[in-house]
């Protein structure tokens, strides 16, 4: 008998075709199932039928399950026995194992999960093919502290460890968390020799081997020092995991900071400052200015205290000059110093093999305003609807003895200079004040154009007229969306 699936439900169908191939019309299929002189031939269709339903309904064990599932009393006590369709969905038989799944122990769908010691969990199945182990030598532990280290020196640690599994250790890979750190695994021989690991070999049951690591602190800052190695492999609890520690001491210090920041100051200001280098152990050394040019408007003056007769000291002064001149905006300096003192162990030696050499990093930082500043110094709009007014404000002030005038000229043109469709949409008031040191101004937003939707831009340009800083520019930004269309009243309820 053939099955027509619909809509998720199995009924039965009637097959007209016999197993041999031919064809056999209803009739001759209902006369298997009833005697043709008890059932007239117009009604065989329909014997046919009733001689098939209590097979067709016969109670079943699954179909029981089915009929009390939470699933099916759900749907009886919401009357969704009967769909649209006309079919009874009371009278179809539901599959036991389907209807019931929300009853069912969702644990016995998924593989078993069991337990490691010290570890994040993984399916058995996966168990199955991670029983490597490995396991640190008595009385090693996991994190090494180097204790303290002078920059530039290096340190070793060797990890003793074993196969511990229950079946032979495979490691797929050894990484570093730090560039500056080197791990390698090596094979114990018997007598204490040493062979490289080949990654992907097996390492038997009770081998042992080494984990051996290294650490540079060339270019590293003072401060506590910290970086792991992993070693990945068929261990069921993962990447196994070992920590060196160190404190880094300095060799050259520089106070207060290696940052010289001048804070606010305006293009026709000039500061200065100074900074001491000296060397943490004492060492005299000698100091210079590891680059050619040092981009204007800093200038610096740098000596030796108490110089001995080749000119080393073991504290150096640096005085920093910043300005006049200065261009408007956050502005970073760096400058490179380097000194005589060999690096003992360098992370990259150098090709022609000379000594490297310690050094460091002087940044001078300031934030430069023109003469003519303002606050704030960029308008945003926000969201705005066409038409829609908005005014926003802002202060000028000048930082020397000029002057604003009653009137300051106003350009409003786009970010790239072009002109601004829209400039008409703004209006725009100076008020004086301070007896010209300072000036309030206000941008009133009109409207926006009806058939504007989208962000819009551009630069306000007023025309201050000082001598170091003619005109004064600030930028606007903002975003025009429409108004949503009116809401469509249901078919009738509109007024």
């Amino acid at each position: 008998m053939k099955q027509l699936v619909l809509a998720g439900l199995a009924l039965p169908l009637l097959s007209l075709c016999s197993c041999s191939g031919e064809s056999r019309p209803p009739a001759a299929v209902a006369s298997q199932a009833t005697p043709a002189a008890a059932v007239p031939a117009a009604l065989a269709p329909v014997a046919a039928e009733k001689a098939m339903a209590p097979a067709a309904a016969a109670p079943t064990p699954a179909a029981d399950a089915a009929a009390n599932s939470p699933f099916a009393r759900k749907r009886a006590s919401a009357g969704d026995n009967q769909l649209d369709t006309k079919y009874d969905l009371s009278k179809v038989k539901l599959d036991a194992a389907a209807a019931d799944d929300h009853d069912h122990d969702h644990s016995t769908h998924q593989a078993e999960v069991k337990p490691q010691d010290g570890s994040s969990l993984l399916p058995a199945a996966q168990a199955e093919k991670n029983k490597g182990r490995i396991e640190l030598m008595d009385g090693v532990q996991q994190v090494k502290d180097l204790g303290k280290l002078r920059q530039g020196e290096s340190a070793a640690f060797d990890f003793p460890l074993v196969s511990k599994g229950e079946e032979p250790l495979v490691i797929t890979g050894v990484k570093p968390s730090c560039g500056c750190t080197k791990s390698e695994v090596v094979l114990l021989a018997e007598d204490g020799t040493r062979k490289p690991y080949v990654k992907g070999d097996p390492i038997p049951v009770g081998q042992e081997f080494v984990l051996e690591s290294e650490i540079s602190t060339d270019g590293k800052p003072g401060g506590p020092f910290s970086a792991q190695i992993s070693i990945y492999g068929n261990d069921i609890r993962g990447a196994f995991n070992v920590r060196l520690t160190a404190e880094i001491e300095p060799v050259l210090a520089i106070t207060p900071s290696p940052t010289v920041f001048f804070g606010q100051l305006t293009t026709a200001d000039r500061r200065e400052e100074t900074v001491t280098v000296s060397s943490t152990r004492g060492e005299p050394f000698l100091l210079s200015i590891g680059q050619e040019t040092i981009q204007e408007p800093v200038k610096l003056e740098y000596s030796a205290k108490n110089p001995d007769a080749e000119g080393k000291s073991n504290e150096w002064s640096i005085h920093v000059v910043f300005g006049p001149n200065a261009q408007i905006g956050m502005r970073s300096y760096p400058i490179n110093f380097k000194s005589d003192l060999a690096i003992a162990h360098p992370k990259y030696p150098s090709q022609d093999g000379k000594p490297q050499t310690h050094g460091f990093m002087l940044n001078v930082q300031a934030q430069v305003s023109g003469m003519v500043s303002a606050e704030p110094s960029f308008l945003t709009f926000g969201m705005v609807r066409p038409g829609e007014p908005l005014e926003r404000s802002l202060r000028i002030q000048c930082h020397d003895d000029f002057k604003l005038g009653s009137e300051l000229p106003v350009i409003l043109e786009g970010l790239q200079g072009q002109e601004l469709p829209f400039k008409d949409a703004f209006a725009i008031t100076i008020e004086p004040v301070e007896d010209g040191k300072a000036a309030n101004v206000k941008v009133l937003l009109k409207g926006m154009p009806a058939d504007l939707n989208g962000s819009f831009g551009g630069v306000l340009r007023l025309k201050v007229g000082h001598p170091y800083m003619d005109e004064l520019q600030i930028r606007f930004s903002g975003v025009c969306r429409p108004s949503l269309p009116p809401a469509v009243q249901p078919t009738g309820q509109q007024k």
